[in-house]
């Protein structure tokens, strides 16, 4: 009945996800569907000979679709339905699969670990897969045109720098004196940069400006503390008493003369604290690189930024955003502890009952990091930053009390965990490992008993998810199949870097950045230097890969078991393959070509004070753990009385089967979920992307199948490991990054008070 019951449901979900790609967001289309869809299922349970099941399954959705959002489209209410009712049905049919495994110890704990990982996994995708349907499958509105304030408000842009290329910097602070607004200063921090050669260019800009009329005021800190947020809150302390309003500008970015008479109107309503629009970037057109990480980042400002906005749940992401000055001194400024620090403030922010305001439309364009090592450092840092946030303020986002609405804790709470999903990739992966080594010494590693229906369900749900991911990401940028898979390709090579930064951050209190070894010889072998606990698992993941196809081919459970292997090796060799590539062979500017060579330069102190080689330690000791269980399990206990994976075990089981879902938000990862690309700051991060589906584990040949990854970010992910027979689960999308907010100026919510070095201003 159960086994049934699940096809139903998946067919149903197979069905809505297919009309939902081919409805887009048109409306009208929508409404055509809210007839052709219930007909289409009506058929699909005939074909399953109308069992009582089935038609209980399409009931559920039906009624499931008609309480959601009224103002979402039929079609996103009908997918998500399904997606639900899919949801459900799978968990109960894996913990079944858990249960049945008996009292023997070591298979037991390992299932119910495994179980906990898909129920978090098929969580993560569907929190995406909210985001994108509220996003995506409802009306859009003109933003509200707001009347220009009877006296414009004196606004400071802070342009904080570190190690920037003076060209860059001098480049943004001249498009920033020629805004359109009279009631304006600037403000240039320069932060900790040795190099007399990068910043003393930069003040004699500043003061030739200054001559000429601009209200432009340089500074720079030697040894200051803090690092950004350190810096910022020196100049919060520095302004002129006149300034109402703080703007963060980052040092390479090119402004629009419109931005802050087209946003400043928003402050007449007092209740708003802070404004944000849309990161945009430049100079993306010239490599592949460029082109994919460009819509990578697209995602989170395009899906989850406006998802959230509807719940006045959305982050500060730093650059192109304005906050109320007299609201930011009172919840104690920018926290310097978190690496993320502007999304850390909206969370306080918010959590004193302010409004945010989002406005759609990009009025600058930046540099996105222009090295695959850059990348690297950036995403480690949204994605530490966001589970510091988590670490630091959970009972605010908890417990009552702290000023937080439902939707604006779930936000944020979400927010945070899409990270995890490329974390819970490795897991996944680690199953799949285990279950394919079992399947090639003819030993099944059995966590979880599966019938033939739990071994398709994992590669069918990654493959929608990657579908509905790849959908979202043309909605929102109109570019082609092409290159939205190469958009995917770049969040999974991130997996392993993220799925790190979520272990450093849950074990280590404080961080910096993601430290880049600095090696001798040529760039490949130090690019592959720098990917090599990637490049190690996918090497491990083909030898399990060839094994398994040379003996289990000719089995459903054995093609599975590979497909699930083949996954996990394409995420981790993304990354090998990105690292040998060089973007910056492409034809950038002189400037930027300083830039990238910056980006490679070692960086200051270590990440919370712990050596960046011992990450490739943690890999491979979690690897040697996998396996280790698996000889326990084939010499330390009796065999297992499994079935072949195409049989059901013997006793009231149907066969369940499982999955997992995914992230950030997200692009898919080791089984990720497609999703948002990491959205820029702490949970936000460049757009989210699916990640995680469950995985079979447990294997009388093999099974268990990868996990997705996060990324802030959206791609799909990881799949759970299956008992006896593997079965894979859908991928999760990620979010993304997006910063990762903190919990208002409530008792313990204030940040410390930072040490007071005194720089030197000349």
């Amino acid at each position: 009945m159960l086994d049934t019951a699940l096809v139903s449901a998946v067919v149903a979900l197979t069905v809505t996800t297919i009309a939902l790609i081919a409805a887009g967001r048109r409306r009208w289309s929508g409404l055509v569907l809210r007839v052709v869809v219930p007909v289409i299922l009506t058929v699909s349970m005939v074909a399953l000979r109308a069992r009582p099941e089935a038609v209980l399954v399409g009931a559920a959705i039906a009624g499931l679709a008609f309480v959601l959002p009224r103002n979402w489209y039929a079609v996103g209410a009908w997918f998500f339905a399904s997606l639900l009712v899919s949801f459900v049905l799978y968990s109960i049919f894996l913990l079944r699969a858990t249960v049945l495994l008996g009292p023997e110890p070591l298979s037991a704990g390992l299932g119910v670990i495994l179980l906990v990982l898909e129920i978090g996994a098929m969580s993560l995708l569907a929190s995406s897969a909210f985001e994108m349907v509220d996003a995506l499958c409802r009306p859009t509105t003109d933003p509200k045109l707001v009347p220009p304030p009877a006296r414009w408000p004196v606004v400071c842009l802070q342009v904080p720098t570190y190690n920037e290329p003076p060209e860059l910097v001098i480049e943004t602070i001249r498009s920033l004196v020629r805004l359109d607004y009279s009631a304006l200063r600037i403000q240039v921090i320069d932060n900790n940069t040795a190099d007399d050669r990068l910043w003393r260019p930069v003040e004699a800009e500043c003061a030739r400006l200054s001559v000429d009329g601009a209200q432009l005021a340089f500074v720079h800190l030697p040894e200051w503390p803090g690092y950004k947020a350190g810096a910022l809150n020196w100049g919060l302390t520095h302004l002129a008493p006149d300034v109402e309003i703080v703007g963060i500008v980052d040092a390479d970015y090119i402004v629009r003369s419109e931005w802050l008479r087209s946003t400043v109107p928003h402050f007449n309503n007092p209740a708003v604290a802070f404004v944000q629009s849309p990161q945009n970037y430049r100079a993306w057109e010239t490599s592949s690189f460029y082109r994919a990480c460009y819509v990578g980042f697209a995602y989170f400002f395009n899906v989850g930024m406006v998802s959230r906005a509807r719940r006045n749940s959305i982050i500060f992401a730093g650059t192109m955003g304005l906050v109320r000055r007299s609201i930011l001194e009172g919840i104690g400024g920018w926290d310097e502890r978190i690496i993320t620090e502007d999304a850390e403030a909206s969370l306080r922010i918010l959590a004193a009952g302010h409004r945010a305001v989002y406005v759609p439309e990009p009025f600058g364009e930046g540099i996105m990091p222009l090295t695959y090592e850059g990348l690297r450092k950036q995403r480690f840092r949204w994605a530490f930053g966001g589970i510091q946030i988590l670490r630091r303020h959970w009972r605010a986002l908890l417990l009552p009390g702290s000023g937080l609405s439902l939707g604006q804790r779930y936000d944020h709470i979400i927010g945070g965990l899409w990270w995890f999903n490329d974390a819970l990739t490795f897991a996944f992966a680690a199953f799949v490992a285990m279950a394919g080594l079992g399947a090639i010494v003819g030993r099944p590693f059995v966590v979880q008993r599966l019938s033939a229906v739990g071994l398709v369900l994992p590669l069918v749900m990654i493959g929608l998810n990657l579908l509905r991911y790849l959908w979202a990401l043309r909605a929102t940028t109109g570019v082609s199949p092409a290159l939205a898979l190469a958009a995917l390709r770049v969040n999974l090579s991130l997996s392993w870097v993220i799925a790190l930064a979520c272990l450093r951050g849950l074990t280590q209190e404080r961080g910096i950045f993601l430290r880049t070894p600095k090696f001798q010889g040529a760039a490949a072998i130090r690019e592959v230097r720098l990917v090599w606990v990637e490049t190690a698992l996918a090497s491990a993941g083909m030898l399990l890969l060839i094994g398994v196809l040379l003996t289990s081919a000719f089995s459903i459970a054995g093609l599975t078991l590979a497909g699930l292997l083949a996954w996990s090796v394409i995420v981790y060799a993304s990354a090998t393959g990105y690292a040998l590539g060089d973007p910056t062979r492409a034809p950038i500017g002189i400037g930027l070509r300083a830039k990238a060579r910056l980006e490679i330069a070692p960086r200051l102190g270590r990440l919370a004070g712990s050596r960046p080689a011992r990450a490739g330690f943690i890999g491979a000791g979690l690897l040697g753990l996998a396996i280790a269980a698996v000889v326990a399990l084939e010499s330390g206990h009796a065999p297992l009385t499994a079935l072949p994976f195409s049989e059901v075990p013997a006793g009231p089981i149907d066969g369940p089967g499982r999955n997992g879902t995914p992230s950030t938000t997200a692009a898919p990862t080791a089984t990720p979920a497609p999703g948002v690309l990491a959205s820029p700051s702490a949970s936000g991060h460049p757009g989210s992307v699916p990640t995680a589906t469950p995985t079979p584990a447990g294997v009388p040949g093999p099974s268990a199948a990868p996990a997705p990854g996060p990324t802030p970010a959206p791609t799909p992910g990881a799949t759970p490991a299956v008992t006896r027979a593997p079965r894979p689960s859908p991928p999760v999308p990620v979010p993304p990054p997006t910063g990762h907010p903190t919990p208002p100026p409530n008792p313990g919510l204030t940040p410390p008070p930072r040490p007071s070095p005194t720089p030197r201003v000349p």
